[in-house]
């Protein structure tokens, strides 16, 4: 029961450093158990969010060498399935960027049926800016039950189950984080 605690990801001296460097093995054992734990959820989420599974599958190789990559990482699970899902994020804002840079080239059969344009995507990336904050503008609770809803994809029983409240307590957390979303939205879209 004693055994040593998990460093901070802010811990990167000291302690922390030193375990990490030293422990490589079981940092990739440690990553490859967070995305076996979340690659649905979050294959479902990056999906949503570039409108192509083979796309997503890409991002999501991406995000698991970046993270074999961070030397110290926060094993709680959720900070540590947070920066995995923000990983995934920025590695989908990324690819929007590189379509802005790379505009000589001619647009895919699935851009083009899209009409995926440039202020299409700009409206996306403030769209998900505003989002995000709006998220972490909530409070722990709230925001829990709506990552749990929309990432995660349970029901409103399976959450009032997890959390230990009650389903109409979850309703309102989720209409509540839904509301300052869209709040949010409006005004990044004005």
């Amino acid at each position: 029961m004693g055994g040593p605690q998990a460093p901070s990801l802010l811990d990167t001296e000291g302690e922390g450093a030193s375990a990490a460097s030293g422990a490589g093995s079981e940092h990739s054992r440690f990553v490859a158990q967070l995305f076996e734990r979340y690659r649905r959820p979050l294959l479902r989420y990056v999906s949503a969010l570039l409108g192509r599974r083979a796309d997503a599958e890409d991002v999501l190789q991406d995000a698991y060498a970046r993270l074999l990559t961070v030397p110290v990482l926060d094993r709680t699970p959720a900070r540590a399935r947070a920066y995995l899902f923000k990983t995934a994020t920025n590695l989908v804002r990324d690819r929007f960027r590189r379509s802005h840079v790379t505009v000589d080239e001619e647009p895919s059969d699935d851009v083009a049926a899209d009409g995926e344009t440039p202020e299409l995507i700009v409206d996306f990336e403030q769209g998900l800016d505003a989002v995000k904050r709006a998220l972490l503008e909530l409070k722990p609770r709230c925001r829990e039950v709506f990552l749990l809803r929309a990432v995660d994809g349970l029901e409103y029983d399976a959450i009032a189950a997890h959390l230990g409240i009650s389903k109409r307590t979850v309703e309102r957390e989720m209409k509540h984080a839904l509301d300052v979303c869209q709040e949010r939205l409006k005004r990044a879209w004005r």
